[in-house]
């Protein structure tokens, strides 16, 4: 019993000695690098939306005062001029033929026809001689009016917000209100520039974000969120003060979101015009960042962590078993059958204890069998291991593993075989970041046909060349296609259409656009397809049962094109023999701003 109780204390220790070990060594620094990681990405991530909130803010900044400024100057003829001073402060009848009367409202609907911001112009006054006009509206007096409680008793220009009515839904205007001053003084007259919100929409609104902006005290009178329109400003904290600005979360839509608040004082006015942009995902976003590393720590420490566990029980289980043969060996009992497998000190002088055992009841072929069984178990383990390791390698291993070969052939001189596993690595690297997805965008596409075509130069030289024709005024970078669609005509192209051609080879990938269709043509001087053999490709094309292997690729290519967009798109084949063949992709064009 003393012996026993020795042998579980040294097994205890043992365990608590791997654990303390494995604590200090892996647990501690995993943490301690995961925690500092975690918040360093959270700040990268926080940095970079705080940034493109920035960016935002100025720009939505600069096309409000733009509009604003631009409106301003364009009625300052209207207000300033002595000929409509003496117009409106007029004390005898003007009769709508009258030519000062004509001229103002010619230039008043010149005015609202040359500027695309606004959306109506009304001159209110209070001089009963002016005859009422499309332009001019006669009232008895300013009170009451709406848009008059914009203006302050000695403020002569200001922007507010105006409520109006269309389709019998009430909505803000954001309104600009100058007096005219008379010459007589007796009588007052008041211009009120209303701007149009479409405009606005289209000049603001290019953007995933929150937009919201609003002048002075009054409602908010732009937002590309409309659950947000005509209500007050929603920050709660001191910005009624110049040029305020504000970094941080803001309570909206139930939750906080990170914001940036700008403000500036209009031409002209003392007004001030506040622009709140806020990215709705952003805390989300991190909050996701955190939680997946998290979740990587913790998989990272509980694995190992049960290994160890694991480990430890078997080793304890193993150390019990040579206790015991110890223990047979020390009382005179010979007859050891436990078996210790593995291949460590602990195997070794287990096998040692029966080799002695065994010496003295003279069974060498026992001793033979045991050591024969005990490689056949290490061969075993081997090959299980083996197994794990390759089941282990992924694309992924593949692609990192070949960027280190790069590194390590750009670091011995040979730039070729670097260049070639660069342009490998890159192509894996895009069918891997597309496998899965729906769509990705054309210029994406062109590039790794760039790639896949400098792969096809390193085999075939100068036996062909290759052109990449884009027309005027497409930019591949705003249009979205189907991954991975191109490569496999272009290789057709290259493989089968060039491979042939000893010198000259040409291929061509020309991108069109008629209206809102997208042609992607393929076209190369190889030696061309029989009239059967051509009649047979556009048949499997169709058909879902291709009886040629090589139609699947072509049928598989039209296939994700119809069952994606429609029967009207697909492809199309056309080939002579010796002349070369032209494949043509009919694509609807999605354009993503459009969209």
């Amino acid at each position: 019993m003393h012996i026993l109780h020795n042998y579980k204390a040294t097994t205890s220790k043992i365990q608590n000695r791997i654990l303390a070990i494995f604590l200090i060594a892996a647990v501690v620094p995993i943490l301690t690098i995961g925690c500092i990681s975690i918040t360093w990405l959270r700040s990268q991530m926080q940095e970079h939306y705080e940034k493109q909130l920035e960016a935002e803010a100025m720009r939505a900044n600069s096309v409000l005062f733009d509009i604003t400024t631009s409106v301003y100057t364009a009625s300052e003829p209207l207000v300033s001029s002595n000929q409509w001073r003496q117009l409106f402060g007029s004390q005898a009848n003007v009769h709508p033929h009258d030519e000062n009367y004509a001229d103002f409202t010619s230039d008043v609907a010149a005015l609202k026809n040359n500027t695309a911001a606004i959306s109506t112009i009304l001159v209110y006054t209070n001089n009963p001689h002016i005859p009422n006009n499309s332009y001019i509206h006669r009232i008895s007096a300013f009170e009451g009016q709406e848009w008059y409680s914009v203006l302050s008793d000695k403020d002569w220009n200001h922007w507010g917000c105006v409520s109006s009515t269309r389709r019998r839904q009430d909505y803000y205007e954001l309104s600009l209100v100058r007096r005219i001053a008379t010459l007589t003084g007796k009588y007052s007259a008041c211009l009120v520039v209303r701007l149009d919100t479409n405009n606005l929409k289209n000049r603001m609104n290019q953007n995933t974000y929150t937009l919201i902006s609003t002048v002075n005290n009054y409602p908010v009178f732009y937002s590309n969120n409309e659950s947000f329109l005509h209500k007050n400003f929603p920050f709660q904290g001191e910005y009624r003060q110049d040029f305020f600005t504000y970094n941080g979360p803001i309570h909206l839509e139930g939750g906080n979101q990170l914001s940036r608040i700008v403000s500036f004082r209009p031409y002209g006015t003392k007004d001030m015009f506040y622009i709140c942009v806020s990215a709705p995902d952003a805390y989300r976003s991190m909050w996701n960042l955190n939680f997946s590393y998290g979740c990587i720590i913790l998989i990272g420490i509980v694995v190992p962590m049960v290994v160890i566990l694991l480990f430890l029980s078997v080793f304890s289980r193993r150390l019990t078993t040579l206790k015991d043969a110890m223990h047979k060996a020390s009382e005179g009992d010979y007859n050891i059958v436990e078996q210790l497998k593995g291949d460590d000190e602990l195997s070794e002088v287990f096998t040692d204890l029966k080799r002695t055992v065994q010496l003295i009841h003279e069974k060498e072929a026992a001793i033979y069998t045991a050591q024969l069984n005990e490689q056949i178990l290490i061969n075993k383990q081997q090959q299980m291991e083996f197994k794990m390791l390759a089941s282990q390698i992924n694309p992924h291993f593949l692609y990192n593993t070949l960027e280190t070969i790069r590194m390590q052939a750009l670091a011995a001189g040979n730039r070729n075989i670097a260049r070639s596993i660069k342009l490998l690595g890159k192509a894996m690297h895009y069918v891997l970041e597309n496998s899965g997805t729906n769509s990705t965008t054309l210029d994406r596409e062109l590039s790794y046909i760039k790639t896949y075509l400098d792969i096809q130069k390193l085999r075939f030289q100068d036996r062909f060349t290759c052109e990449i024709i884009v027309d005027n005024g497409i930019q591949p970078e705003n249009y979205l296609i189907l991954p991975l669609l191109l490569q496999p005509i272009v290789e057709n192209a290259v493989i089968h259409g060039l491979e042939s051609v000893a010198e000259r080879g040409y291929a061509q990938l020309h991108i069109s656009l008629n209206g809102d269709i997208l042609w992607i043509t393929v076209q190369d001087n190889g030696c061309g397809i029989e009239p059967q053999a051509l009649t047979h490709i556009k048949r499997d094309i169709k058909e879902h049962n291709p009886s040629d292997s090589k139609s699947i690729g072509l049928y598989n290519i039209n296939q994700r094109i119809r069952l994606r967009y429609g029967d009207e798109y697909g492809l199309q084949i056309e080939s002579s023999k010796n002349t070369g063949t032209t494949v043509t992709l009919c694509l609807p064009a999605q354009n993503i701003n459009q969209e």
